[in-house]
């Protein structure tokens, strides 16, 4: 089983030379770029922290240049799935990594304390692709914890290996999220989908507010693996319009 519906788009080998700077949080490697008293955590695909793989860390340089803090935070410690490696094993590497205990203390006592308390943060929203649109619901399950969650070809594949399902998980999310799906992602986050379903007939008002916008052209990978620098016209137009909907939807609810 895999996170990626089939169609998707391969790692990208990427050559994009970061601004930021690695830093510790914690026992966490984390890129961190940018300044201001908002933040983002950023949330990859099963590729991860890698910056010779695709396009994540050029987005979070993207974001802080419209006035964030990011942060991206080695949650594989080091252990992303191999580029090229088939996909028969990946359900058994994604049940190595539970959001409780590992996860959710990685978000909840060592990113959001050291935002808060050591770097003055007064907002913090997640940006996740793929995996990590699944962690940005988990955290979202905490009141308070963040204020808004955006997620580019998300999969809530992960959930059901817990013994979950993401219907579940989208009936306890507690802020308002924004999905920006491709063409072969799963339909419950799309218009019309379940998941939407239940975020916009949530009792909590701001939850209701969620959004989401399929890019049907689009292959699932589009926004953290498509080669915008050799892509077509098409996919250019569907990072640079999917960016822009993110960026605009943070701005509305951090």
């Amino acid at each position: 089983m895999s996170c990626c519906p089939e169609g998707s788009l391969p790692a990208l080998q990427a050559d994009y030379k970061p601004r930021g700077e690695q830093i510790k949080v914690g026992d966490l490697d984390v890129y961190a770029v940018g300044s201001g008293s908002k933040a983002i955590i950023m949330a990859y695909d099963i590729y991860g922290f890698d910056p010779a793989v695709g396009r994540t860390r050029s987005i979070a340089d993207q974001l802080a240049d419209d006035g964030y803090l990011v942060v991206l935070p080695d949650f594989f410690r080091g252990n992303p799935w191999p580029v090229g490696k088939p996909f028969d094993t990946l359900s058994d590497w994604l049940k190595t990594m539970p959001f409780e205990p590992g996860l959710k203390t990685d978000v909840h006592e060592t990113l959001l304390p050291y935002l808060k308390e050591q770097r003055g943060i007064t907002s913090v929203g997640m940006v996740g692709f793929c995996w990590g649109a699944w962690l940005i619901l988990r955290t979202a399950q905490t009141e308070g914890a963040v204020s808004c969650g955006v997620s580019f070809h998300p999969s809530m594949m992960p959930e059901a290996l817990f013994g979950g399902t993401a219907d579940d998980l989208a009936r306890c999310v507690t802020c308002p999220q924004l999905f920006l799906p491709a063409g072969n992602d799963d339909g419950a986050v799309r218009e019309g989908g379940s998941i939407m379903a239940i975020l916009q007939s949530s009792a909590n008002e701001r939850v209701r507010q969620s959004v989401t916008h399929s890019f049907t052209d689009m292959k699932h990978g589009y926004a953290s693996r498509g080669n915008v620098e050799f892509g077509d016209e098409i996919l250019r137009r569907d990072v640079a319009g999917s960016y822009k909907m993110a960026v605009e939807f943070l701005g509305k609810h951090m």
